[in-house]
């Protein structure tokens, strides 16, 4: 009886020390950002490795990669050998006054989405990486963008990034255009244990036929880690207040896995000048397979919450 009164204050002394420990850890880590100027700034959660924010002028457009899963699985991919205009997680349109800001190495007039300066560099939470970058082709100012990205402090089951953009169009009318490109927009390539993965949007639907061009709140993609690895998920969020809410997405598993929020999958845009879009995305990685509730759920939090 003694012995078991010892083991039992034994335990509940070391359960106590393990929850101070925990206590001071938690309160030990928090949001940070290296910033490699000229290249990139990356977001970490104490040593946790959340996001980067790819900003190089070597590189035809800025965009996010890679992009953590709460266990450091890697969700993006960058520039994969068969469409090395796949950059992680990016917002490009193939068409803008007949020239192509998705596409790197196919026959056609290119742009290009130049970083000009950051407007914001916080730590937080959240952290919050905001940047002026311009869309020049021949020479020519045509958008002009303000780009701002928000992370929150992980939750443990979830990674999340706010991608906000206002596009404005400079000195002329313009068209963006995506006719014959209906998964331009905010995009995301996944690596290639992913392929051939599942799909699942604010609708119920699990086709990837059906699912593609379908309008929805949000829709989510998972797919493999790799052998016995588990499954790992990403879910993008269209706020309320875009144009087209909800937006259609564009989702496919058959040569490779990809799915963006595709606001002009059925129409394009058309601006006067000095006229604007602007657009909000929430993207979130986690660990095995959506749930529709839990993603109703979270995605009720998320639309009502402010954004400034």
């Amino acid at each position: 009886m003694h012995g078991s009164r010892y083991l039992w204050t034994r335990r509940a002394m070391l359960a106590a020390c393990a929850a101070a420990f925990g206590h001071a850890q938690s309160r030990s880590r928090k949001m940070r950002l290296a910033h490699a100027k000229g290249e990139k700034v990356a977001v970490f959660y104490g040593s946790q490795p959340l996001v980067e924010y790819r900003y190089t002028p070597a590189r035809p457009k800025t965009y996010v990669h890679p992009f953590f899963a709460p266990n450091g699985f890697i969700v993006s991919y960058d520039s994969p050998p068969d469409h090395v205009h796949h950059q992680g997680l990016m917002l490009a349109w193939s068409n803008v006054n007949g020239l192509d800001f998705w596409g790197e190495t196919n026959p056609g007039e290119h742009g290009q989405i130049v970083h000009q300066r950051f407007l914001a560099l916080k730590e937080g939470p959240p952290a919050v990486i905001s940047a002026l970058n311009h869309w020049v082709a021949k020479g020519k100012l045509y958008l002009v963008e303000k780009q701002t990205l928000r992370v929150p402090a992980p939750t443990g089951e979830l990674v999340r990034l706010d991608w906000a953009s206002e596009i404005r169009a400079a000195k002329e009318a313009i068209t963006i255009d995506a006719s014959k490109h209906p998964y331009n927009g905010l995009g995301m390539r996944f690596p290639r244990s992913m392929d051939f993965g599942k799909t699942l949007n604010s609708n119920g639907t699990t086709d990837f036929k059906r699912a593609s061009g379908e309008r929805a709140r949000w829709c989510a993609y998972s797919g493999s880690m790799g052998e016995g690895q588990g499954m790992a998920s990403v879910a993008m969020f269209d706020a309320p207040e875009n144009p087209r809410h909800p937006t259609p997405f564009f989702v496919m598993n058959d040569k490779f896995g990809y799915m963006s929020a595709a606001p002009t999958f059925h129409e394009g845009f058309s601006l006067k000048p000095g006229e604007s879009l602007r657009f909000r995305w929430g993207v979130l990685a986690f660990l095995g397979e959506p749930d529709r509730a839990r993603l109703d759920a979270l995605y009720q939090e998320w639309s009502a919450r402010k954004h400034s």
